[in-house]
Protein backbone atom coordinates (compact mmCIF):
# COMPACT_ATOMS: atom_id res chain seq x y z
CA UNK A 1 0.00 0.00 0.00
CA UNK A 2 1.07 3.38 -0.50
CA UNK A 3 1.23 6.29 1.71
CA UNK A 4 -1.14 8.66 1.78
CA UNK A 5 -0.30 11.86 -0.07
CA UNK A 6 1.16 14.55 1.48
CA UNK A 7 1.24 13.14 4.79
CA UNK A 8 4.05 10.33 4.12
CA UNK A 9 5.72 8.93 7.03
CA UNK A 10 9.65 8.59 6.51
CA UNK A 11 9.77 5.94 4.69
CA UNK A 12 12.09 3.19 5.09
CA UNK A 13 13.71 1.84 1.73
CA UNK A 14 15.94 -0.58 0.74
CA UNK A 15 18.18 0.59 -1.90
CA UNK A 16 20.95 -1.81 -3.31
CA UNK A 17 24.85 -1.08 -4.16
CA UNK A 18 27.82 -2.40 -4.85
CA UNK A 19 30.59 -1.42 -3.07
CA UNK A 20 34.40 -1.63 -3.45
CA UNK A 21 36.17 -4.53 -2.11
CA UNK A 22 32.75 -7.03 -2.71
CA UNK A 23 29.28 -6.42 -1.85
CA UNK A 24 27.68 -5.39 1.58
CA UNK A 25 24.26 -6.16 1.19
CA UNK A 26 21.68 -3.85 0.68
CA UNK A 27 21.73 -0.21 1.81
CA UNK A 28 18.41 0.35 4.22
CA UNK A 29 17.91 4.14 5.41
CA UNK A 30 15.06 6.07 7.09
CA UNK A 31 14.76 8.55 4.14
CA UNK A 32 13.69 12.18 5.12
CA UNK A 33 10.11 13.56 3.42
CA UNK A 34 11.95 16.61 1.18
CA UNK A 35 9.59 18.98 3.46
CA UNK A 36 11.99 18.17 6.00
CA UNK A 37 14.83 18.98 4.29
CA UNK A 38 16.31 22.33 5.18
CA UNK A 39 19.88 22.57 3.03
CA UNK A 40 21.37 19.90 0.64
CA UNK A 41 25.32 19.75 0.20
CA UNK A 42 26.66 18.14 -3.02
CA UNK A 43 30.56 17.85 -2.50
CA UNK A 44 32.51 16.98 -5.78
CA UNK A 45 36.07 17.12 -6.50
CA UNK A 46 38.69 17.19 -9.36
CA UNK A 47 35.74 17.24 -11.91
CA UNK A 48 38.08 19.66 -13.91
CA UNK A 49 38.57 16.81 -16.77
CA UNK A 50 35.18 16.75 -18.24
CA UNK A 51 35.28 15.11 -21.78
CA UNK A 52 34.55 17.57 -24.50
CA UNK A 53 32.24 15.16 -25.86
CA UNK A 54 30.31 14.35 -23.28
CA UNK A 55 29.85 16.50 -19.66
CA UNK A 56 29.91 12.95 -17.74
CA UNK A 57 27.61 11.03 -15.43
CA UNK A 58 28.59 12.28 -11.95
CA UNK A 59 27.60 16.16 -13.19
CA UNK A 60 24.99 15.11 -15.31
CA UNK A 61 23.13 12.72 -12.41
CA UNK A 62 23.89 15.76 -9.36
CA UNK A 63 22.16 18.53 -11.61
CA UNK A 64 19.42 16.36 -12.05
CA UNK A 65 19.60 15.75 -8.44
CA UNK A 66 20.17 19.40 -7.52
CA UNK A 67 17.19 20.62 -9.90
CA UNK A 68 14.90 18.93 -7.67
CA UNK A 69 15.19 21.29 -5.09
CA UNK A 70 17.53 24.07 -6.21
CA UNK A 71 16.49 27.00 -3.47
CA UNK A 72 18.05 24.58 -0.61
CA UNK A 73 21.09 23.09 -2.53
CA UNK A 74 24.57 24.33 -2.49
CA UNK A 75 27.13 22.50 -4.89
CA UNK A 76 30.68 22.32 -3.63
CA UNK A 77 33.41 21.70 -6.37
CA UNK A 78 35.93 20.75 -4.10
CA UNK A 79 39.17 22.02 -5.94
CA UNK A 80 41.15 21.26 -9.01
CA UNK A 81 38.58 22.84 -11.39
CA UNK A 82 40.51 22.95 -14.24
CA UNK A 83 42.91 20.56 -15.07
CA UNK A 84 46.05 20.44 -16.08
CA UNK A 85 47.21 24.27 -14.76
CA UNK A 86 44.25 26.02 -13.96
CA UNK A 87 43.22 29.16 -16.60
CA UNK A 88 46.03 30.55 -18.64
CA UNK A 89 46.06 34.16 -19.79
CA UNK A 90 44.07 34.62 -22.61
CA UNK A 91 45.31 33.92 -26.07
CA UNK A 92 47.17 31.08 -25.11
CA UNK A 93 46.35 27.69 -26.87
CA UNK A 94 45.06 26.22 -23.77
CA UNK A 95 42.80 28.88 -23.08
CA UNK A 96 39.71 28.51 -24.90
CA UNK A 97 39.91 24.21 -23.42
CA UNK A 98 40.48 25.70 -19.94
CA UNK A 99 37.32 27.61 -20.33
CA UNK A 100 35.37 24.66 -21.87
CA UNK A 101 36.36 22.27 -18.68
CA UNK A 102 35.03 25.09 -16.31
CA UNK A 103 32.14 25.79 -18.10
CA UNK A 104 30.98 22.61 -18.03
CA UNK A 105 31.33 22.60 -14.19
CA UNK A 106 29.27 26.46 -13.90
CA UNK A 107 26.33 24.87 -16.08
CA UNK A 108 25.88 21.81 -13.88
CA UNK A 109 24.69 23.80 -11.04
CA UNK A 110 20.98 23.82 -12.10
CA UNK A 111 19.66 27.84 -12.28
CA UNK A 112 18.40 28.68 -8.45
CA UNK A 113 21.04 26.80 -6.65
CA UNK A 114 24.04 27.91 -5.23
CA UNK A 115 27.64 26.82 -6.45
CA UNK A 116 31.07 27.41 -4.73
CA UNK A 117 34.15 26.67 -6.30
CA UNK A 118 36.90 26.12 -3.58
CA UNK A 119 40.60 26.51 -5.08
CA UNK A 120 43.11 23.02 -5.79
CA UNK A 121 46.49 22.74 -6.48
CA UNK A 122 45.86 22.36 -10.22
CA UNK A 123 44.16 25.69 -10.33
CA UNK A 124 47.17 27.29 -8.84
CA UNK A 125 49.10 27.26 -12.14
CA UNK A 126 49.79 23.58 -11.13
CA UNK A 127 52.08 24.69 -7.88
CA UNK A 128 53.99 27.11 -10.33
CA UNK A 129 55.31 30.37 -9.88
CA UNK A 130 52.10 31.72 -12.26
CA UNK A 131 49.74 30.68 -9.64
CA UNK A 132 47.96 33.44 -7.88
CA UNK A 133 47.41 35.14 -11.11
CA UNK A 134 46.27 31.89 -12.59
CA UNK A 135 43.28 31.54 -9.38
CA UNK A 136 42.25 35.03 -10.15
CA UNK A 137 41.71 34.39 -13.82
CA UNK A 138 39.73 31.73 -12.73
CA UNK A 139 37.44 33.42 -10.35
CA UNK A 140 36.98 36.19 -12.48
CA UNK A 141 35.42 33.64 -15.46
CA UNK A 142 33.97 32.15 -13.00
CA UNK A 143 32.13 34.60 -12.15
CA UNK A 144 31.80 35.90 -15.97
CA UNK A 145 30.19 32.31 -16.92
CA UNK A 146 27.44 32.33 -13.36
CA UNK A 147 26.23 35.44 -15.76
CA UNK A 148 24.41 36.99 -12.33
CA UNK A 149 23.91 33.36 -10.91
CA UNK A 150 24.92 32.65 -7.33
CA UNK A 151 28.03 31.13 -8.53
CA UNK A 152 31.39 31.73 -7.60
CA UNK A 153 34.60 30.65 -5.91
CA UNK A 154 35.31 30.57 -2.07
CA UNK A 155 37.80 31.90 -0.65
CA UNK A 156 38.48 34.57 -3.26
CA UNK A 157 41.39 36.42 -4.82
CA UNK A 158 44.20 33.72 -4.23
CA UNK A 159 43.02 34.72 0.16
CA UNK A 160 43.53 31.19 2.27
CA UNK A 161 39.77 31.54 4.19
CA UNK A 162 38.51 30.67 6.10
CA UNK A 163 35.28 31.98 4.49
CA UNK A 164 31.70 31.28 6.16
CA UNK A 165 28.47 30.68 4.85
CA UNK A 166 25.63 30.13 7.39
CA UNK A 167 22.25 28.83 6.38
CA UNK A 168 19.69 27.32 8.51
CA UNK A 169 21.66 24.52 10.81
CA UNK A 170 24.52 24.56 8.52
CA UNK A 171 27.68 26.48 9.05
CA UNK A 172 29.78 25.92 5.81
CA UNK A 173 33.40 26.89 5.90
CA UNK A 174 35.71 26.89 2.62
CA UNK A 175 39.28 26.88 2.92
CA UNK A 176 42.20 27.07 0.38
CA UNK A 177 44.49 24.81 1.34
CA UNK A 178 47.36 25.50 -1.64
CA UNK A 179 47.61 28.59 -0.42
CA UNK A 180 49.48 26.59 2.58
CA UNK A 181 51.46 24.64 0.03
CA UNK A 182 52.40 27.16 -2.34
CA UNK A 183 56.15 27.47 -3.24
CA UNK A 184 55.86 30.92 -4.49
CA UNK A 185 54.38 34.28 -4.03
CA UNK A 186 51.15 34.02 -2.31
CA UNK A 187 50.50 37.61 -1.50
CA UNK A 188 51.31 41.08 -3.42
CA UNK A 189 49.50 44.21 -3.15
CA UNK A 190 46.41 42.67 -4.02
CA UNK A 191 45.94 41.07 -1.49
CA UNK A 192 43.49 42.32 1.09
CA UNK A 193 42.77 39.59 3.50
CA UNK A 194 44.20 37.25 6.49
CA UNK A 195 48.10 36.35 5.31
CA UNK A 196 49.77 34.51 8.11
CA UNK A 197 49.58 30.69 9.28
CA UNK A 198 48.85 32.05 13.10
CA UNK A 199 46.06 34.30 11.65
CA UNK A 200 44.09 31.56 9.83
CA UNK A 201 44.43 29.39 12.52
CA UNK A 202 43.33 31.64 15.34
CA UNK A 203 40.41 33.05 12.39
CA UNK A 204 39.72 29.11 11.91
CA UNK A 205 39.32 28.41 15.63
CA UNK A 206 36.91 31.34 16.32
CA UNK A 207 34.63 30.11 12.86
CA UNK A 208 34.04 26.43 13.84
CA UNK A 209 32.64 27.48 17.10
CA UNK A 210 29.19 27.99 15.66
CA UNK A 211 26.47 29.91 17.72
CA UNK A 212 23.15 27.84 18.57
CA UNK A 213 22.12 24.82 19.05
CA UNK A 214 22.11 21.92 16.60
CA UNK A 215 24.57 23.18 14.69
CA UNK A 216 26.07 21.52 11.73
CA UNK A 217 29.92 22.41 10.70
CA UNK A 218 31.07 21.26 7.80
CA UNK A 219 34.83 22.52 6.63
CA UNK A 220 35.68 22.42 2.74
CA UNK A 221 38.83 22.28 0.92
CA UNK A 222 40.58 20.78 -1.40
CA UNK A 223 43.30 18.62 0.60
CA UNK A 224 42.39 15.80 3.07
CA UNK A 225 43.47 15.00 6.72
CA UNK A 226 43.94 11.35 5.81
CA UNK A 227 43.30 9.22 3.06
CA UNK A 228 44.18 5.92 1.48
CA UNK A 229 45.06 6.72 -1.70
CA UNK A 230 47.91 7.62 -3.54
CA UNK A 231 48.45 10.80 -1.68
CA UNK A 232 48.56 9.11 1.47
CA UNK A 233 51.35 6.93 0.03
CA UNK A 234 49.66 4.04 -0.79
CA UNK A 235 48.35 2.42 -4.59
CA UNK A 236 50.59 1.46 -7.39
CA UNK A 237 54.18 1.17 -8.09
CA UNK A 238 54.89 4.92 -6.81
CA UNK A 239 52.72 4.80 -3.86
CA UNK A 240 55.46 3.41 -1.14
CA UNK A 241 58.14 5.61 -2.45
CA UNK A 242 55.51 8.75 -1.71
CA UNK A 243 56.43 7.69 2.11
CA UNK A 244 59.97 8.81 1.60
CA UNK A 245 60.47 11.30 -0.94
CA UNK A 246 57.12 13.11 -0.27
CA UNK A 247 55.71 16.39 -2.30
CA UNK A 248 54.10 18.87 -0.61
CA UNK A 249 50.70 17.44 -2.18
CA UNK A 250 51.35 14.51 -0.22
CA UNK A 251 49.81 13.77 3.57
CA UNK A 252 53.54 13.05 4.71
CA UNK A 253 55.09 15.25 3.41
CA UNK A 254 57.13 17.95 6.30
CA UNK A 255 54.51 20.73 4.85
CA UNK A 256 51.41 19.13 4.11
CA UNK A 257 51.95 17.31 7.85
CA UNK A 258 52.63 20.90 9.42
CA UNK A 259 49.77 22.38 7.20
CA UNK A 260 47.25 19.36 8.75
CA UNK A 261 48.56 19.70 12.18
CA UNK A 262 47.57 24.00 12.23
CA UNK A 263 43.94 22.70 10.82
CA UNK A 264 43.22 20.11 13.46
CA UNK A 265 44.83 22.79 16.29
CA UNK A 266 41.85 25.14 15.36
CA UNK A 267 39.52 22.05 15.39
CA UNK A 268 40.11 20.55 18.70
CA UNK A 269 38.18 22.31 20.89
CA UNK A 270 34.80 22.37 18.43
CA UNK A 271 35.43 19.92 16.07
CA UNK A 272 33.55 19.71 12.81
CA UNK A 273 31.07 17.01 12.13
CA UNK A 274 32.89 16.62 8.69
CA UNK A 275 36.06 18.06 6.43
CA UNK A 276 35.29 17.27 2.98
CA UNK A 277 38.08 17.41 0.52
CA UNK A 278 38.94 15.79 -3.01
CA UNK A 279 42.52 15.56 -4.32
CA UNK A 280 42.37 11.82 -4.41
CA UNK A 281 40.36 10.90 -7.44
CA UNK A 282 38.40 8.27 -5.28
CA UNK A 283 35.15 8.42 -3.36
CA UNK A 284 35.70 7.59 0.89
CA UNK A 285 34.20 7.99 4.40
CA UNK A 286 36.90 7.59 7.18
CA UNK A 287 36.32 8.42 10.59
CA UNK A 288 38.10 11.51 11.88
CA UNK A 289 38.69 11.14 15.77
CA UNK A 290 39.27 13.48 18.19
CA UNK A 291 39.80 16.97 15.95
CA UNK A 292 36.84 16.13 13.42
CA UNK A 293 34.30 13.39 13.36
CA UNK A 294 34.24 12.19 9.58
CA UNK A 295 36.45 13.01 6.77
CA UNK A 296 34.90 13.05 3.59
CA UNK A 297 36.90 12.61 0.11
CA UNK A 298 35.33 13.01 -2.90
CA UNK A 299 37.43 13.47 -5.23
CA UNK A 300 36.10 11.36 -8.29
CA UNK A 301 34.35 14.15 -10.70
CA UNK A 302 36.37 13.16 -13.59
CA UNK A 303 35.65 9.99 -15.01
CA UNK A 304 39.19 9.50 -16.94
CA UNK A 305 40.94 10.10 -13.66
CA UNK A 306 39.64 7.28 -11.20
CA UNK A 307 42.62 6.30 -9.12
CA UNK A 308 42.61 3.28 -6.48
CA UNK A 309 42.40 3.59 -2.77
CA UNK A 310 42.74 1.55 0.15
CA UNK A 311 40.67 0.38 3.13
CA UNK A 312 42.22 2.28 5.94
CA UNK A 313 41.29 0.53 9.45
CA UNK A 314 39.23 4.29 10.25
CA UNK A 315 37.55 3.66 6.55
CA UNK A 316 33.47 3.31 6.59
CA UNK A 317 33.87 3.15 2.80
CA UNK A 318 35.73 3.08 0.12
CA UNK A 319 35.08 3.03 -3.50
CA UNK A 320 38.54 3.41 -6.10
CA UNK A 321 38.64 3.63 -9.38
CA UNK A 322 35.12 4.94 -9.95
CA UNK A 323 33.69 8.27 -10.56
CA UNK A 324 30.94 9.93 -8.58
CA UNK A 325 29.93 12.46 -5.61
CA UNK A 326 28.52 12.94 -2.09
CA UNK A 327 25.49 14.54 -0.92
CA UNK A 328 24.11 15.77 2.60
CA UNK A 329 20.87 16.57 3.54
CA UNK A 330 20.17 18.32 6.65
CA UNK A 331 17.40 17.59 8.30
CA UNK A 332 15.72 20.97 9.67
CA UNK A 333 15.35 19.26 13.14
CA UNK A 334 17.89 17.05 13.19
CA UNK A 335 19.79 15.06 11.32
CA UNK A 336 22.42 14.43 8.59
CA UNK A 337 22.21 12.03 6.25
CA UNK A 338 24.93 11.00 3.80
CA UNK A 339 24.63 9.45 0.47
CA UNK A 340 27.80 8.36 -2.12
CA UNK A 341 26.61 8.22 -5.76
CA UNK A 342 29.52 6.02 -7.87
CA UNK A 343 29.25 5.54 -11.33
CA UNK A 344 30.83 3.15 -13.72
CA UNK A 345 32.99 3.45 -16.71
CA UNK A 346 30.31 2.93 -18.87
CA UNK A 347 27.96 5.21 -16.70
CA UNK A 348 25.75 2.77 -14.97
CA UNK A 349 25.65 3.29 -10.89
CA UNK A 350 23.83 4.98 -8.55
CA UNK A 351 23.30 4.88 -4.79
CA UNK A 352 26.68 2.91 -3.34
CA UNK A 353 26.39 3.76 0.24
CA UNK A 354 24.19 5.85 2.89
CA UNK A 355 24.46 6.52 6.67
CA UNK A 356 23.04 8.76 9.03
CA UNK A 357 26.25 11.34 10.38
CA UNK A 358 24.32 12.76 12.50
CA UNK A 359 21.25 10.69 14.10
CA UNK A 360 17.94 11.91 14.10
CA UNK A 361 16.02 12.64 17.19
Amino acid sequence: MSPAPGGRAALSIILVGLVAWGCRGPIIINEPRSAEIETTLFLIGDAGDPDPRNIGVPLESLTVQAAAAPQRSIVVFLGDNVYPAGIPEDGHAEWADARRRLEAQVRAVPPGARGIFIPGNHDWGHEQAFGLYSIRLQEKMIASLAQGRDVRMLPGNGCPGPVTIDTGRLRLITLDTQWWLHDFIVKDDATKCTNTMGGVTAELRTQVRAPGDKRVVVVAAHHPLMTGGEHGGYCGFTGPFRRFVASSQDVLSGKNRRMRDSLENAFIAAPPLVFAAGHDHSLQVLRGGRSVRYILVSGAGSAAKGSCAVTLRESNYTSPHRSGFMRLDIVRDGGVLLRVFRYGDMGGGGLSYATWLEERP
